[in-house]
Formats: structure tokens, sequence, C-alpha cells
């Protein structure tokens, strides 16, 4: 993890370059399961639920920028009382956005003790459900591109991988196969090594991603416009507001990157207006691709690119557009897995620091690394000695934990879609609404009674009425009723 640092420091960008990457951190794997999730919900509802969905997901957006300038405010003021020699004016210059300060070291300027554990709880959850996706979906697409590829509507896990090949080689032991070399072989090492997203991997990535959106979309409405709609998913069927919303939720979740996106921007005029576009190109884009998909496929896949698998052109160039598009999860998640994984281990020693802090040690901002020297050890030798054994048993079993639990998930089910539901339901909401609400809340009260200073205008969300966090609150809690009803079987 990293502590906050001025953004002159790790490079800007122009606000056209930021508003790109806010873009590309939203479509990402959450789009994926979108159609499936438009087919089963119906049209309508699914039109109308992801569009509402976006507008609270946008309000929550800017709750988190709001947040961020009231942090860069407090640090401003905290560098005047430390350095006598450095100015730092008090006022609305002091909210300007300079320095990156993430969504947890925030948490631990404004939050109590309680809603700080609730928030990192949150993250923490969010963040094995996601590795849980990517262990699923990387596996899966790899386990299609090696078995035959019959139709995509009566494939069954049990089926035989290929017809020649020996019964107990079914499609779900070839995915499990899969699950392991994909966690075990590939992702542990790199874990291990604390590799992370170079940049001529994530230009890769970027362009791959671009490329294989445009494509799925082409390609649907080619065949859409050529052969006709081969399903007619109804207007609303409540029975898939679950795996909808979940869905929803996932696909755009940026929230917690926000601060490392927004910082670096040179300017940060009009912002929030500028970010509501970036969320009405993308709702334009998942829109499209999501009721293509569902009127094109009569059965669509949990994870989308899997349709094109399996369709019936059988020419060199769609051959090679479909091994592609399987092959895009892989390459995509992929080089993210080690990521998400380590900070996932950063995030679980920050808790342990919370809930265990070591005596005599500075109470540091959380966000900072757990690197500590040995002039911060006691006097007493054995008690260093018991504080580093500790540590040790502590780094061994945590990355066993956040790898072993995912994989366990994975082995279990194939369901991708089932899978982004529930992190999208449950630790997906506290990450997208709850902690931008508790965040902007506490933010406020502190800028008023500590920093003695109202959030100037140019820095305030355009949604300063406690009715929006009263109203965001509400939708998902209801949202959450909704999805839990639908997962143990209630019918509407």
């Amino acid at each position: 993890m990293q502590s906050n640092t001025d953004s002159s420091a790790s490079g800007t960008y122009s606000q056209t370059v930021g508003l790109l990457y806010v873009f590309n951190l939203i479509v990402g794997t959450g789009a994926l399961a979108l159609p499936k999730a438009f087919q089963t919900a119906g049209w309508l509802l699914s039109i109308s639920l992801l569009t509402f969905s976006a507008f609270m997901s946008y309000v929550a957006a800017t709750f988190v920028i709001e947040a961020l300038s009231v942090a860069n405010a407090v640090l401003s003021k905290k560098r005047r009382v430390e350095y006598d020699d450095v100015v730092v004016a008090d006022g609305p210059s002091s909210f300007e956005i300079s320095k990156k300060v993430e969504v947890s070291e925030m948490a631990s300027m404004f939050l109590s003790k309680v809603s700080l554990v609730f928030s990192y709880f949150a993250i923490i959850v969010y963040l094995f459900g996601d590795l849980a996706i990517y262990s699923t979906t990387v596996p899966k697409s790899a386990m299609n591109i090696v078995c035959s590829t019959i139709n995509a509507s009566t494939v069954k896990p049990t089926d035989t991988c290929h017809a020649n090949w020996p019964e107990f080689m079914t499609r779900m032991a070839v995915y499990r196969v899969f699950v392991i070399i994909f966690v075990v072989v590939v992702c542990l090492p790199m874990v291990i090594a604390g590799i992370t997203k170079t940049r001529h991997i994530q230009i890769m990535t970027t362009l791959s991603r671009w490329a294989a959106f445009i494509l799925m979309i082409s390609l649907a409405t080619v065949q859409l416009s050529s052969e006709g709609a081969a399903a007619h998913p109804p207007a609303y069927n409540f029975h898939g507001f679950g795996s909808l919303f979940g869905c929803a939720v996932y696909a755009f979740m940026c929230h917690h990157s926000i601060p490392s996106l927004i910082t670096p921007m040179r300017t940060k005029d009009h912002v929030f207006g500028k970010i509501a576009v970036v969320y009405g190109i993308v709702g334009v884009f998942y829109f499209t691709l999501s009721l293509t998909g569902a009127f094109t496929f009569a059965h669509v896949q949990d994870i989308y690119t899997l349709n094109f698998l399996h369709d019936d052109n059988t020419s060199f160039v769609y051959s090679l557009i479909d091994y592609f598009l399987a092959l895009f999860p892989i390459i995509t998640l992929t080089s993210s897995y080690p990521i998400i994984a380590l900070t996932l281990i950063n995030n679980f020693k920050v808790v342990k620091d919370i809930l265990c802090p070591k005596t005599g040690q500075e109470n540091e901002s959380l966000l900072e690394e757990d690197n500590q020297t040995d002039d911060n050890d006691t006097d007493d030798e054995r008690e260093t000695r018991t504080a580093r054994g500790e540590r040790s048993i502590f780094d061994v079993l945590v990355p066993i934990i956040v790898l072993a639990l995912p994989t366990f998930l994975s082995l279990l089910t194939d369901d991708m879609l089932l899978l982004a539901s529930i992190t999208g339901s449950f630790p997906g909401v506290a990450v997208q609404f709850a902690i931008p609400c508790l965040l902007v809340s506490a933010a406020r009260k502190h800028a008023r009674s500590v920093l003695n200073f109202p959030v100037p205008r140019r820095n305030n969300s355009p949604f300063q009425s406690p009715v929006w966090i009263i109203l965001i609150s509400c939708w998902s809690l209801f949202s959450m009723i909704m999805v839990l009803l639908n997962l143990v079987g209630v019918k509407f």
C-alpha cells in the first residue's frame, strides 16, 4: 500500500487522460456478466435498474472526491503545524487536490475505530470475492478453449471434455485442474515475488479490453441484423433482480481507486460534470453490449466471451476472433490477480495493527506499509524476538488464506454470474455506497469543526443534502434484501 504522495512525484497527466483512465477502470470484468443478467432479469428491468444503480454510483463517487479535498486540507494544516518555515494558506486553496490520499487513509483520518474496522472488513471481503471471480473466469475460459466447442446451450459440467477422452475427464474436472494451475503455478510465484502490473502490461490490457468489447458489440450486432433475434427476453423478471443488481454494482466499481486517478490530473475544473459524462458513456456502452448479447444468443454464457467461441462461423478470421475473445479474460485477469492479492494481504496487515496495536508504537497512518525498523523495537530482546516470530507466522498464514479461500470457492462452482452477484450485492454495496457516505459525512463535519472552514463550492459534491445519503442507504438496504430473497429461492 502507498502513502499519500505528491502528484508531481508520480507524474501528472491531462484531465482527458485521467477521465480515460476512469473509463478503463469502470469497464472491466463485471461487464462480461451483464448480458447474462440482462437476459435473465428482462430488458426493461435491466435498463431501469442499471441506470439507477449507475446514478447512485456516480453520487457516491462525488462523495469520495469531496472527502479527498478535505483530506488534502487536513494534510495542509498538518504541514503548517509541523514546519514553521513552510507557508500553507488557510482557505479554499488548502482544499485543492494535490496529494493522493487513498480511501483507507481517509477512513483513518475521519472515521471512528468501529467504522474504520467495518470499512476494512468490507474491502477485504470484496477483494476476496474479486479473487474468486478471477480464479473462476480464467480457468473456465481456458477449459472452454481446450474442450470441444459443442453448442453452448447443450453443454453440461458432467459432459466429457472430448468424446474420445475418459469419462472422468469431464468439463468440470478439466476446469478444476485449470483452477489449480492458475492459482498455484501461475499466480502464487507472482504473489510471492511481489510482481505488480508494469506500464507495458497496462497498455497491453487496455488495448485488448477495447478491442474485445468493440468486437463483441460488432459481431453481435452483425449477427442480430442478419439472422434476427435468437432470444426474446421478457420485459421484466424480478427473480433475476439479485444477479442483475450484484453485477450492476460490480460493473460500476471504481471508488476505491478514484484518488489514484483524480489526483494526478493537472486541472480538476468541472471534474464532477465530466465524470458524469464518463458514467453516461459507460452506461451506453453497457446497454449496447448487454442488449445485443441478450437478444442475439439463445443462451448467454455467464462469461459473455464464451458465446463467440461457440458460434457457427467457422472461417479462419472468425476462428481467430473467437479465440482472441476467449483468451481476453485470461490475458487481463492474470495480470491483475497478483495486484489484488497483494492489496488484500496489505489490508490484512492494517486490520491486524488496528485490532492488536503494538505497545509503544506510534499511531501512524493506516495506509503506511508495515515497514518497521529495529529502532522502533523495545529494549527487551526477548520481546523483540517474540514479535518477529509473530510477524513471521502472520506473513506465512495470510498469503495462504488469501489464495486458498478464493481457490476453494472456485473449485466448488464455476458460476461466475453467481460469484459476481454475491460480491457486488454485499461487500460491493459497502465499498461503493456505505464507505463513501460515511467518509463524506465525517469529512464535512471535520471541515466545519476542526478546520473551521466549509468545503469550497468547486470541491463540493453536487449532492449536498443529507437526503442523498439517506436515499443511497435505503436503496442499498432494499437491494440487499431483494438479493437475499432471490438467493434463498423466494419467488415474486
